[in-house]
């Protein structure tokens, strides 16, 4: 599936992203050890969004600048954080002189990006010899662990076809020209990290999910009718440990990750 642009307002969701995302502490950690990061470095956030990690990078690298093509999330993004570098642009297309960073990131962008292989190859140009990738990503596995897909089905249906998985994401960074490409599990980042039942009832929260903004209003009324009946009834709390019991066994997101030599 290719991303419709027309289908996802990123704009509209940048007003609402935060209720439910952040920089989890577990990936952040993996991303500063995969990157190689230390204070001398100069990182990229590729799709940066409204910045959470962006921020979270700079407190031990010397500078990282973050580009998303929603203007929306940029102007989010600079609001939260004015004294961070910020820029609207496509992440196919980075305005930035070759061999400029020593590492490069993408949280859970992969799959907005039409052309992926131009996206990696851009990348590699930017980086350094020496320099790191990172593609914080979910495998199939670890969506079909994700219990709201229970009450929606169609969101799991949507992002097997539109997300990668990671084997795919490993064989496009080679063929972009990385190597010691490697994939680390993160065990308690599970992506949202809000949630609670009775989120999914909130239409705002919904709406900061993109994979929401492909199913229909009956999918939508259907799943938040039966999650609020089995909220009301406490069957919630059965199917949230069946499916937490499989996101314990395969994760909750990981990061593929590789090298410029």
């Amino acid at each position: 599936m290719k991303e419709d642009t027309s289908i996802v307002d990123y704009n509209n969701i940048s007003q609402v992203y935060d209720v439910g995302r952040s920089a989890n502490a577990e990936t952040v950690k993996k991303l500063i050890r995969l990157l190689h990061v230390n204070s001398d470095s100069v990182l990229l956030d590729m799709g940066c969004g409204t910045g959470n990690y962006t921020f979270a990078l700079r407190q031990v690298s010397k500078s990282v600048i973050g580009i998303d093509k929603s203007i929306g999330m940029i102007e989010q993004a600079h609001a939260k954080f004015p004294k961070l570098q910020f820029l609207c642009g496509d992440v196919t297309r980075l305005p930035f002189k070759s061999e400029m960073f020593n590492g490069a990131v993408a949280i859970q962008v992969l799959h907005h990006v039409e052309r992926k292989e131009k996206f990696l190859m851009k990348a590699y140009h930017v980086l350094r010899k020496g320099g790191h990738i990172a593609i914080h990503s979910c495998s199939h596995e670890q969506m079909r662990a994700f219990w709201f897909c229970h009450y929606f089905p169609k969101c799991l249906e949507v992002d097997l076809d539109r997300i990668p998985d990671l084997a795919v994401i490993a064989s496009m960074l080679e063929k972009s020209g990385f190597l010691n490409v490697g994939v680390e599990i993160c065990y308690n980042d599970s992506v949202i990290t809000y949630e609670t039942p009775e989120s999914y009832l909130d239409e705002n929260y919904r709406n900061a999910i993109s994979t929401f903004a492909f199913l229909t209003e009956e999918d939508i009324e259907l799943g938040c009718s039966k999650l609020q009946e089995d909220i009301a009834s406490g069957a919630i709390k059965s199917v949230i440990k069946q499916y937490k019991s499989k996101m314990a066994i395969v994760g909750g997101s990981s990061i593929i990750y590789g090298q410029k030599v």
